[in-house]
């Protein structure tokens, strides 16, 4: 996953609005991570949560000039070593890369998604009014407010 935005990592990450089981990339690429976490509602760090997911990342790269060289020269392979596989022998790191599968044609959306759809409504059922239906008492506080404040996450009506 090659991130381009800034900021990457600023908000944190949470329990409480997963948007997955967890993150599936197999390597993660940023320019320049955040060292603070900022949002009241994080419970980790993005590079907390990389490294519970074990997944390896890599800072400090142009981004921008990586994404010119994908639109230019179409997807491609590349490898991220770190720990005991960064001693690897280059040309055995090249080789690993060089027999990875190629990025067309495959079918990522069906390795990430669930065998079975189901639909969940985490503060409660659908209504014609709110999309979650909860009532004031039992609303969350949205991101935007500080916690004291009793937004709903779904639908931000107080």
């Amino acid at each position: 996953m090659l991130q381009t935005a800034p900021h990457i990592g600023n908000t944190g990450m949470n329990e409480e609005d997963p948007e997955s089981r967890r993150i599936w990339v197999a390597g993660y690429i940023v320019r320049d991570p955040s060292r603070v976490v900022s949002n009241w509602r994080a419970t980790a760090s993005l590079d907390e949560t990389l490294v519970r997911d074990r997944i390896v990342g890599i800072s400090g790269i142009d981004t921008r000039a990586v994404t010119r060289r994908i639109r230019s020269s179409g997807s491609m392979r590349g490898g991220i070593f770190s720990g005991a596989a960064a001693a690897i022998d280059p040309d055995d790191q090249l080789r690993q890369v060089q027999e990875a599968p190629h990025m067309a044609g495959q079918n990522l959306s069906a390795e990430v998604s669930v065998e079975t759809a189901a639909v969940t409504r985490r503060w409660g059922s659908a209504s014609a009014t709110s999309p979650c239906s909860t009532s004031a008492s039992s609303r969350r506080p949205s991101t935007t407010s500080p916690p004291a404040a009793s937004t709903c996450t779904c639908c931000r009506r107080r």
